[in-house]
């Protein structure tokens, strides 16, 4: 199939029994362009900027329930429904911070861990058992304190939260300690100071510096200390852990 017939010569001296060929096409009048080849697969760049355009949206969007809340009750029920942030819909549970109104210091640690995902409780499980010995030579109660964490969803299998996602819970964390307003902020870990605190200033080491947040009147004064897990890192971490936490037990002793 497709092979063109075989041509005969006709007695007249002509050749019969083969396809037509198209003429070749005539060239472009003088003075005229020939139009542009279409390209196959070639599309506008649509939605270059519906990212990041996306982003600021669903920001805004967390940002305005945020605000809304009145009550840490209403900011909890607001949290629940967020869908817009994928950590949501993966989560188990949906972390919120636990404790008194005015409580003299919040501590915030990293994203939760699997155990806080499963059992929906805040500093739970290994963590929980850490952050007790910690607390335990100090002679506080962590039902006295306001205890968080920096994000309310567990990221899928504990990997690192993205810069969207970030942006997308931080919101609810700020508003969480406008509403309870606690007296001091306990920062334990990377992840709560690179939410909370501005990169360009770094809080200095074992000191209290003030944090200028969204929603509250006036700067916290602020600690960043290692997160509770790093007690079984090195002697170097334990170390600085405890020196830490005697700074904060003189602070809240009224001897700063």
């Amino acid at each position: 199939p497709g092979e063109e017939p075989a041509l005969r010569r006709m007695p007249d001296g002509h050749l019969a029994g083969g396809q037509s060929r198209a003429a070749p096409a005539a060239p472009p009048v003088s003075g005229q362009t020939a139009p542009p080849a279409k390209v196959a697969g070639r599309r506008p760049a649509s939605g270059a900027t519906s990212g990041p355009a996306l982003l600021a949206e669903t920001v805004a969007q967390a940002q305005s329930l945020a605000a809304a809340a009145m009550t840490p009750e209403a900011l909890r029920l607001s949290m629940d429904g967020f869908s817009a942030c994928a950590l949501r819909t993966t989560a188990m549970h949906t972390l919120f911070p636990t404790g008194p109104l005015q409580a003299p210091l919040m501590i915030i640690g990293e994203a939760p861990d699997a155990d806080e995902d499963r059992s929906g409780t805040v500093f739970s499980g290994l963590c929980g058992e850490l952050l007790a010995q910690m607390l335990a030579p100090l002679g506080l109660d962590r039902q006295t304190l306001l205890l968080a964490t920096a994000l309310p969803w567990r990221p899928p299998g504990g990997r690192a939260p993205t810069e969207a996602e970030l942006k997308l819970c931080r919101p609810f964390l700020e508003r969480a300690i406008a509403l309870f307003a606690p007296q001091r902020l306990l920062l334990c870990g990377r992840l709560p100071a690179r939410m909370l605190l501005d990169a360009s200033a770094p809080m200095p080491r074992r000191s209290w510096g003030p944090a200028s947040l969204s929603g509250v009147a006036s700067p916290l004064p602020t600690l960043v200390m290692r997160h509770p897990l790093q007690l079984r890192a090195s002697a170097t971490a334990r170390k600085e852990i405890w020196q830490d936490l005697m700074l904060v037990a003189q602070t809240l002793r009224g001897n700063p």
